[in-house]
């Protein structure tokens, strides 16, 4: 039984005019026409994340076999099913690096997809069946669930209106606000098309609600891979060009990557997919990366007026450490802790503006590093775009930020809102990397931006909860990120006007005086409500602190700054 193959198909939602206009394509389509496309437009953000780098593996798999004419690589040894045998020699790994590059660029010329990708996808035509009795898509066979490979009696049971995130409603909480209505099971009805995307996006984002292991010796289980990543990626005019932008043909993190041999999941049976998972933690190919599974999951052919149900187990979670093969990730560094000495994956923080974490983008400092107090590692994605450079010139690009918020519960880690946000800026301005360039200047104009709110302003603030003699917490907090959100807008307009000839100096000067307007202006509407008490102040070290004085130091510190 095989039924409903992906590539034939439509499931993947797209944008295809700027009216906003979305309709639904199959694989092959979709790489016969992803130039005419403008963006993906699938249920949320994160999945459109999740579904991307699906859409990636399949070009990173075909793309380290051949070039961008369709002729592969004359250091690889193919099968007959454009499968790659072996790694590439010793002595031919710069010659192939060379070929990578000269690909990329080609396909960034180009403009389109060439054949090569749809007959590499007809090749495979067998794995691309969201049911089938051997290779179901994403998904293990009945065996392999069996009683006696797994801890309890019984896998776990999810519904649909659990899987689907824009609900995430289980069998013992009902979700308010849901967009579907429980009438006649509504919530746990899904189409086909509906399923694959929620399906890939659960092997991605999961959790750990659910108690099912293999065996019965526990292991660290995985929650989703892109449940821990501070994800971030490029995007541009169009769905080809955001393809091949996040294309990373050459790891510069670690050179050995680029040699190994893409697996991508389709190209393994299921069983052998549940072994390798709890044999190793480690991966070192980015198609299996980006294809990696977080469950065993079976369900069987349904009927889409049937409420949806799987069966799941958990499979073990992959290494984090320095796991520099991820390129779509913000890193942090850890000082601390059983991850002392090592970069792990930074999420994301909601109401947090991407460019407060510019610095953690676009600044690469190794560890031990003179003068570095925190080593700091920017995102692979962000070094490709240094790479690429020069075959880019004044494209304006997007930085996308995406990342799922959880419940805090380390006992299940459901998710419950994503984090999304993005700047809007010229490819020169990232590619400015000299000292006192673009990238050094933005870092210090953040930097200073956010001193003066954390400590000035936070300073004028705590002074007034003094003079009031209040708890100083809740009403600093809250004003600190009220004054975030008003310069937010301000600042990205800022940004986003940045030119390539512009003066540096007067540019940071524009924002300058911007800054101080705007914290000035908030600053003076604390002091037109204020009461007689703000006025009259507390006596301090045997002077007056009142409203008037700390907004005077307040005005004194800005002024020194700026």
């Amino acid at each position: 039984m095989s039924d409903y193959n992906l590539i034939d198909e439509p499931w993947i939602s797209v944008v295809v005019d700027y009216k906003g206009t979305t309709k639904l394509v199959g694989l092959k389509e979709f790489f016969e026409h992803a130039h005419e496309y403008i963006a993906l437009a699938g249920d949320m953000p994160t999945q459109d994340f999740a579904v991307m780098r699906f859409l990636l593996a399949i070009l990173h798999t075909v793309f380290s076999r051949y070039d961008a004419h369709g002729e592969p690589y004359e250091m690889i040894e193919l099968n007959d099913r454009m499968q790659q045998i072996e790694k590439v020699d010793l002595e031919d790994e710069e010659d192939y690096e060379d070929a990578l590059m000269e690909t990329w660029k080609d396909l960034w010329n180009a403009k389109k997809f060439p054949e090569i990708v749809v007959k590499y996808l007809d090749a495979w035509h067998d794995r691309f069946y969201l049911f089938d009795d051997k290779y179901p898509f994403y998904q293990v066979t009945k065996e392999e669930i069996d009683t006696s490979k797994i801890s309890k009696a019984s896998p776990s049971k999810i519904l649909g209106k659990n899987i689907n995130r824009l609900i995430s409603e289980s069998g013992n909480k009902i979700a308010l606000f849901s967009p579907k209505y429980d009438a006649n099971n509504n919530k746990g009805l899904l189409t086909y098309d509906e399923l694959t995307r929620w399906l890939i996006t659960f092997q991605s984002y999961t959790g750990l609600s659910d108690k099912v292991i293999f065996g019965n010796e526990k292991y660290k289980a995985s929650k989703g891979w892109l449940f821990d990543l501070g994800g971030v990626y490029l995007s541009s005019d169009n769905l080809y060009q955001t393809l091949i932008l996040n294309l990373i043909l050459i790891n510069r993190s670690n050179v050995n990557y680029n040699y190994s041999v893409q697996k991508p999941c389709w190209e393994n049976a299921p069983s052998k997919l549940v072994e390798k998972a709890i044999r190793s933690s480690c991966i070192d190919n980015i198609a299996e990366l980006y294809t990696t599974w977080s469950r065993a999951i079976y369900f069987n052919k349904f009927n889409m007026d049937d409420v949806f149900q799987m069966e799941i187990v958990k499979l073990p979670d992959i290494k984090h450490e320095d796991m520099f093969l991820e390129p779509m990730t913000l890193w942090k560094y850890n000082n601390v802790g059983d991850n002392k000495g090592k970069f792990t994956p930074r999420k994301h923080q909601l109401n947090k503006s991407l460019w407060r974490s510019f610095g953690l983008m676009t600044k690469f400092e190794e560890a031990g590093e003179v003068n570095s107090k925190i080593p700091k590692r920017k995102p692979g994605i962000i070094e490709w775009l240094n790479d690429i450079d020069e075959s880019i010139k004044n494209q304006h690009i997007k930085i996308n930020a995406i990342s799922m918020e959880d419940d805090g519960n380390a006992t299940s880690w459901v998710p419950i809102n994503e984090v999304e946000d993005k700047l809007d800026i010229g490819e020169f301005i990232v590619n400015d990397l000299q000292k006192n360039g673009w990238v050094d200047r933005i870092n210090n104009i953040v930097d200073r931006t956010k001193d003066i709110i954390e400590k000035n302003y936070r300073a004028f603030l705590n002074d007034i909860a003094k003079i009031r003699g209040i708890e100083s917490g809740a009403f600093t907090s809250s004003s600190i990120e009220s004054m975030y959100f008003k310069i937010d807008k301000p600042f990205r307009d800022w940004l986003t006007n940045i030119n390539y000839d512009d003066n540096k100096d007067e540019k940071e000067q524009i924002w300058n005086k911007e800054l101080k307007n705007l914290v000035i202006r908030q600053a003076k509407i604390i002091i037109e409500q204020a009461s007689p008490k703000d006025f009259t102040g507390i006596i301090e070290n045997d002077s007056v602190k009142n409203i008037v004085t700390a907004y005077n130091n307040l005005m004194s510190n800005i002024n020194k700054k700026l």
